[in-house]
């Protein structure tokens, strides 16, 4: 059975992130500076898989101007400390999510147009244990990607794109 991802953070969840961000900011003695919490506040607000370029420009719209090696140390330190997840969906770039919780989920990735949807699966979890334990073997974590055309590409691929997918 699939189980359902959400697509947007839950709500007051950007609040309690910030608040958990600058608890680990104090616990590291690191100093909480606007920049930071300007980052931090557009990863958590957002519903997408977003990379340093989008921070950047979701930055510029609010009218904040904040250097493009304080983003990527930002992002980086919110990975490190645990709020954030890094992927890399073979783009030439990382992208980041807000880690919520411990719910595992994987990804369709639309070679066409870029668009990441998320899903869930129970049986791919529960098939994870069982290849795992055959083998004598313990996952740490696991990652699924699914690279293809999502249905919108795919109405308006050539034969010859098309035949390459598939």
């Amino acid at each position: 059975m699939d189980d359902v991802v959400s697509t947007s953070p839950p709500r007051g969840c950007t609040e309690v992130m910030m608040s958990l961000f600058r608890a680990c900011l104090h616990e590291n003695q690191l100093p909480v500076t606007h920049q930071r919490e300007a980052i931090a506040e557009v990863l958590f607000e957002s519903n997408r898989h977003l990379s340093a370029d989008d921070v950047a420009e979701r930055l510029r719209e609010q009218g904040e101007d904040i250097g493009k090696a304080t983003i990527y140390r930002t992002l980086n330190l919110l990975v490190d400390v645990g709020l954030a997840t890094e992927h890399d969906f073979n783009e030439g770039f990382k992208r980041y999510e807000m880690r919520v919780g411990s719910a595992h989920h994987d990804h369709l990735i639309c070679t066409s147009c870029g668009d990441v949807t998320e899903f869930q699966q129970s049986e791919l979890e529960s098939m994870q244990q069982e290849v795992a334990g055959e083998h004598g073997f313990r996952p740490l974590t696991r990652q699924l990607k699914i690279y293809g055309l999502c249905s919108e590409c795919e109405e308006t691929a050539s034969e010859e794109e098309l035949r390459r997918v598939g």
